[in-house]
């Protein structure tokens, strides 16, 4: 039998207990919520000033930093950063290291491995930096340079796809971080180094290194996370970047204010509005150019297509003339030849064109941003300065193209060199100069433009032979070719000099009287031209023409 206050004492038992189990219960669930509500963030921490790097102090700094932090807080994450280089950082996404790579570019081949936001945090492009004096003003110069590169960075991939485009050859050396690269070409190690833009501007000042007129590849920087994980970031990061871009007080447009300088306005600056009005008509003119070249071409292409055609239906009525039939068709062949030349010219001068005025507007419009950033007068002249050399150099190869253009496109033809040397020369005062002429009854196959190349090394004689009193033009037969050559009693031309007048860049200069126009037009009948006079005792330019593009008149009669 239970007494009355043992059952009580039993019931005060069984509550104590239930109260226990309802308290420890409760205290799970407090520990446990905020742990569920938390979430690790695991981000990779490159050495990219000022958009993401280590201060002195050994912490996180940077505009990705910031943005990170802010939107970190609103979406209740714990970052966790983890330092590497750049290839360092891609191969722990990759692997799944980490969980976000921040300050990075999408390509193709990125995109079959790496999902990427939407929405751009920043925009940046390309550029070269070089030590003072360096001589880089176009992809070209860079032939043979040595360039430094950070290891996994989009600004090296393109360079490298910039390059071969345009056949420039160069020694890449890659390094992991832009700090190192830039210390590389400092020293003497490179003789470049190609960066994002951001990227440059401190460290430029810091190793004694300035930019170059090479500006290229337009990107977008924004974040990335293994392909088909983490999503949820990048959606919150979009949604985070958009709202911010919206709000000048957001924490996105402070951070835009604070490491670039840049204020948030709903409003396009008058000057803004001027320099793409600017931008646009130097476009426009660009294309309208290339749509006369491409039109020229395609009539001319047409009327020696019809030519040709004219020319292979001789061949068929007149295969009973058995020589004259195989001279006609000789010519056919050369004609064919050129044709074909005559478009790979044209092609290269549409693409290096395009490329010169793309790279001008592109400085044209960091320049003129520059410029309206500048706190001080003296500052903003500079800028406008280099928009003046930039818009001069543009005009200087539009007028070189318009020359260009007409190369190889008339109908090839046996030309009398004799004629064609004294045509030349009636152009030009050569009454001081004595002239000792030996070229017999010589025929060469050439352009119609051949007039253009004596009045060229006629040229010379007068304005870079200083001194000069005569000069002798003659032949040589060789057993498969026959030699023309052009000699003065000049200074001569210096032996590191000999190849380079006939390079692109001396024509635009002015050096020489455009010699390499000159070399381009026998170049269409597989003509060829040297310097190989002796320094110091004149010059001597010798045109070799092969066998089966030159005669002798005589002798044919």
């Amino acid at each position: 039998m239970i007494l009355p206050a043992d059952r009580k004492n039993r019931n005060l038992l069984y509550l104590k207990r239930e109260l226990c189990i309802l308290a420890i219960l409760l205290l799970v669930a407090v520990l446990c919520c905020p742990a569920a509500a938390t979430r690790d963030v695991k981000v990779g921490l490159t050495e990219l000033r000022p958009i993401l790097y280590t201060d002195d102090q050994g912490k996180p700094t940077g505009f990705f930093v910031d943005l990170i932090s802010d939107v970190a807080a609103q979406e209740d994450w714990n970052v966790i950063w983890v330092r590497g280089s750049l290839s360092e950082s891609w191969d722990r996404l990759s692997t799944g290291e980490i969980d976000l790579l921040p300050g990075v570019a999408s390509t193709p081949e990125r995109e079959n491995r790496i999902d990427f936001s939407h929405e751009s945090a920043l925009s940046v492009w390309s550029q070269v930096y070089a030590r003072p004096g360096s001589g880089i003003n176009t992809i070209l110069d860079l032939e043979g340079k040595r360039i430094a590169m950070t290891r996994g960075a989009q600004s090296g991939i393109a360079f490298q796809d910039y390059a071969r485009k345009f056949g420039v050859n160069a020694t890449y050396i890659e390094k992991n971080t832009p700090a190192e690269i830039f210390s590389a070409t400092a020293s003497g190690e490179a003789d470049a180094l190609v960066v994002y833009n951001t990227a440059g501007q401190a460290d430029a000042v810091t190793y004694g290194l300035a930019a170059t007129p090479v500006m290229f590849n337009p990107t977008q920087f924004g974040f990335a996370v293994r392909k088909g994980t983490n999503k949820d970031l990048l959606t919150a990061i979009d949604q985070y970047i958009a709202k911010g871009k919206d709000d000048p007080s957001s924490t996105y447009s402070q951070a835009m204010q604070k490491w670039f300088g840049i204020k948030s306005s709903p409003v396009i600056p008058f000057w803004l509005v001027g320099g793409l009005v600017a931008v646009a008509f130097v476009a426009i003119l660009f294309f309208g150019m290339s749509f006369f070249l491409r039109r020229e071409v395609r009539r001319k292409t047409a009327e020696l297509s019809r030519q040709n055609e004219e020319l292979r239906a001789a061949y068929e009525q007149l295969s009973a003339t058995g020589q004259e039939l195989r001279t006609k068709y000789q010519e056919l062949g050369r004609s064919d030849q050129a044709l074909m030349q005559a478009r790979s010219k044209l092609s290269l001068l549409n693409t290096v064109t395009f490329q010169d005025i793309q790279n001008g507007i592109f400085s044209l419009s960091g320049f003129i941003s520059i410029a309206y950033e500048a706190k001080e007068l003296d500052a903003a002249q500079a800028s406008l300065k280099r928009c003046e050399g930039i818009l001069h150099s543009l005009s200087e190869s539009l007028a070189f193209a318009k020359k260009y253009q007409d190369l190889g496109i008339q109908q090839h033809r046996w030309q009398n060199v004799n004629y064609v040397l004294i045509t030349a020369i009636s152009h030009l005062d050569f009454s001081r100069i004595r002239r000792t002429v030996d070229l017999s009854d010589l025929e060469i196959y050439a352009d119609p433009l051949l007039e253009d190349v004596f009045v060229t090394l006629m040229e010379n004689v007068l304005q870079w032979g200083a001194g000069a009193t005569e000069v002798s033009i003659r032949y040589r037969e060789n057993p498969e070719s026959v030699t023309i050559l052009i000699e003065n009693n000049g200074p001569g031309i210096p032996a590191d000099q000999k190849e380079k007048i006939f390079s692109r860049e001396n024509s635009q200069k002015g050096g020489f009287n455009s010699l390499f126009l000159a070399r381009e037009i026998l170049s269409v009948t597989n003509i060829t031209i040297v310097e190989n006079g002796e320094p110091g005792k004149g010059a001597r330019f010798e045109i070799s023409v092969p066998k089966g593009t030159y005669r002798f008149a005589k002798a044919d009669e």
